[in-house]
C-alpha cells in the first residue's frame, strides 16, 4: 500500500506547496519533505543580538541581527552582514535628561564651574565611562556651533538655548578640567547662553543636542554667521588686529598652497587721535608661491594723512597682509577677505 501524499505536497510532486511555499519564499525558512515527513529548518531565519556590529563569522545567510546598543538592524547575505534599517533611540534623537547641580557633583547631574558646564558621564545615552561620553559627543559631530536646548521637565515653558563656543571636550587630566571640585567622572563643555531662562536649582531638564550650526538669528530673523563661509572655490572670512607702534604688524595670512589670490576690504580706527580718525579702502593680492604683490585703491581717510600703509609677502608658506602705522597711536585694523583657491 502506498501512503497518501503529505498535506504539504498536494500535487504529489515531492515539493512543498501552498501556504508553506509562500512562507518559505518570504522568510528564508528552509522546508524539506522526505518519506512524507515535513522538516522545517529555521536556521535561515534566526534573529541574533549583538553589542555593536555583528561578526561575519556568526549567523547564516538570511538571518537578521539587532545591535541592541543603538538599534541598528543587519541582514546577512553572501556571507556578510549589511545594515539595512535603524530603530529610533535616544542616542539617535540626541536627547538626554539631567538635573541642574547646586550642591553635589553626582550621577545624573550637570552644573557650572569655572566657566565650563560639567555633565556626569552616564548622563549621555548608553554611556558608562567618561571615554564613552566623549565618544558619544564626537559621533554627534560636537563642535563650535552645536547647540544644547534645555527644557525644564516639570515646567515646559522654561527653555534655554546654549551654543558651543569651544570644540574641546574637557576630561580629567586635560588643562582646564577642575577635578578638585567636580571629581573625575564628568566631561566639561564650554557653552555660551544665547537665549531663554536661567537654570532653576535642582530642576530636571530634557536636553536636546542639535547639529552644528554657526548661524545666529535675531528677533527679526536676520542671520549672523560666526565662522568662515566657504562656497566651492571661494572663502569669505574676517580678521582683526591692533597696533600702537610703527613696526609692521601681520593682520591676516593664508596658506599659499590653498589660495592663489584675495580681495580685501579694510577699516582702520585710530583712537589715539583727537578726535578719532578713520581710514577705509580695498586691495587685491596675488602670489606665485614665493613672492606676493598687491594693489591698493579706493582709499579714504578722515584725517589730514593716511593712517598707515599695507604690504604683502610670503613667509613660512603663508601669504601675509601686513600694516605699518604712520604713528604710535593706538589703532585697530579690521579686514574682510574674499579668497579664491589655487
Amino acid at each position: 500500500m502506498t501512503a497518501p501524499p503529505a498535506l504539504a505536497d498536494i500535487d504529489g510532486d515531492g515539493s512543498v506547496d501552498g501556504v508553506l511555499r509562500r512562507i518559505k519564499d518570504g522568510t528564508g525558512i528552509s522546508l524539506s519533505l522526505s518519506q512524507n515527513i515535513l522538516t522545517i529548518d529555521t536556521s535561515g531565519g534566526v534573529a541574533h543580538y549583538s553589542a555593536g556590529a555583528p561578526s561575519n563569522s556568526n549567523g547564516e545567510n538570511g538571518d537578521l541581527n539587532i545591535d541592541y546598543s543603538n538599534g541598528d538592524i543587519y541582514r546577512k547575505a553572501s556571507g556578510s552582514w549589511s545594515l539595512f534599517e535603524t530603530i529610533p533611540s535616544f542616542t539617535r534623537l540626541r536627547m538626554f535628561i539631567s538635573t541642574y547641580n547646586t550642591s553635589t557633583w553626582a550621577s545624573g547631574k550637570f552644573g557650572l564651574n569655572s566657566g565650563k558646564y560639567y555633565f556626569y558621564k552616564t548622563t549621555f545615552p548608553g554611556c558608562s565611562t567618561v571615554a564613552e561620553a566623549e565618544a558619544y559627543l564626537g559621533r554627534l559631530g560636537y563642535t563650535v556651533g552645536t547647540r544644547l536646548i534645555f527644557q525644564q521637565y516639570d515646567n515646559t515653558d522654561n527653555i534655554a538655548v546654549y551654543r558651543v563656543t569651544d570644540s574641546v571636550i574637557h576630561t580629567n587630566g586635560d588643562a582646564g578640567y577642575d577635578n578638585s571640585t567636580v571629581g573625575v567622572d564628568h566631561v566639561g563643555l564650554t557653552l555660551t547662553k544665547e537665549s531663554g531662562v536661567s537654570f532653576d536649582s535642582d530642576a530636571k531638564y530634557h536636553v536636546s543636542i542639535t547639529m552644528p550650526l554657526n548661524f545666529l538669528f535675531d528677533s527679526s530673523g536676520n542671520a549672523t554667521i560666526s565662522a568662515d563661509l566657504t562656497i566651492k572655490e571661494f572663502i569669505l572670512t574676517t580678521a582683526e588686529s591692533t597696533t600702537s607702534s610703527t613696526t609692521a604688524t601681520t593682520i591676516d595670512e593664508w596658506a599659499t598652497a590653498t589660495y592663489r589670490s584675495a580681495k580685501y576690504e579694510y577699516s582702520i580706527t585710530n583712537t589715539g587721535a583727537s578726535p578719532d580718525e578713520y581710514q577705509v579702502g580695498e586691495m587685491m593680492v596675488v602670489h606665485d608661491g614665493t613672492n606676493a604683490k598687491h594693489n591698493s585703491y579706493g582709499v579714504i581717510f578722515t584725517g589730514s594723512s593716511p593712517l598707515g600703509t599695507f604690504s604683502t609677502d610670503v613667509s613660512s608658506s603663508n601669504c601675509r597682509l601686513r600694516f605699518t602705522a604712520a604713528s604710535s597711536d593706538a589703532m585697530t585694523i579690521k579686514v574682510a577677505r574674499k579668497a579664491i583657491k589655487v
